[in-house]
């Protein structure tokens, strides 16, 4: 039987020395917040930003719209105040529910076997997979079509997004 041995070299798996790990970390990220923050006011966007732009654009008109909507005193000449407030709602509400997928869990993500081929599964294991694809493959095509309708929105009442 074979016997593990602990390397006691590496000082951060010492207890009165993770704390200092740990701060490092964190001054490394402070750090970033700043050089982000000087970014955005000098660009209007920073390399956070960059790294996923589809969920900052769509957070950042989910969140714009919805403010325009609790703020706004006017409307498009063509509609009525409790119309328009509802277009800027439903915009807002696509727009998030089209970026901010993380609320939603797949059903039969509990039911699946992971690190297997899926040739090689049983036939019921193969069944949950398939019930798996299928249920990702609804809720991806009900946010496509949330996003298409906040985009359509979107262009429509582009140029009477004013207060």
């Amino acid at each position: 039987m074979a016997v593990r041995i602990k390397n006691n070299l590496n000082i951060w798996e010492f207890k009165e020395y993770s704390r200092w790990y740990r701060i490092d970390k964190k001054m490394a990220f402070f750090f970033r917040k700043i050089k982000w923050m000087f970014q955005r006011a000098k660009y209007g966007y920073c390399d956070k930003d960059l790294w996923s732009l589809d969920y900052t654009l769509g957070n950042y008109i989910a969140s714009s719209v919805n403010e325009l909507a609790n703020r706004t005193h006017g409307y498009p000449f063509d509609t009525t105040a409790e119309e328009w407030d509802e277009i800027l709602r439903t915009i807002a509400k696509n727009f998030y529910l089209a970026t901010n997928e993380e609320e939603w869990v797949n059903p039969y993500e509990d039911m699946l076997e992971y690190g297997a081929w899926y040739k090689d599964l049983s036939d019921d294991k193969k069944e949950y997979w398939d019930k798996w694809f299928t249920v990702e493959r609804e809720h991806d095509l009900l946010r496509e079509n949330r996003r298409q309708e906040g985009f359509q929105l979107l262009s429509k009442w582009f140029t009477h997004l004013w207060d």
